[in-house]
């Protein structure tokens, strides 16, 4: 049985500016540093969004599953 997760555009456009803001932080710490140091951060920053995401997608989910 799969649920369908309805995303507002507020959500979408907080996504929206998360991604820009961390794109924002690796072009600097990139520019200030060494490209090594600025592909770390954008890879930390990679795998703590995705966590994130998941963690929120799983709360949506249980919420869809809930009003049911």
């Amino acid at each position: 049985m799969s649920s369908v997760v309805k995303l507002s555009e507020a959500a979408v456009f907080k996504w929206v500016v998360i991604v820009g803001i961390a794109g924002a932080l690796v072009v600097a710490v990139t520019l200030l540093t060494r490209p090594l140091v600025g592909s770390l951060v954008g890879l930390a920053l990679v795998i703590a969004g995705c966590v994130y995401a998941y963690r929120w997608l799983q709360q949506k989910r249980h919420e869809v599953g809930a009003k049911k």
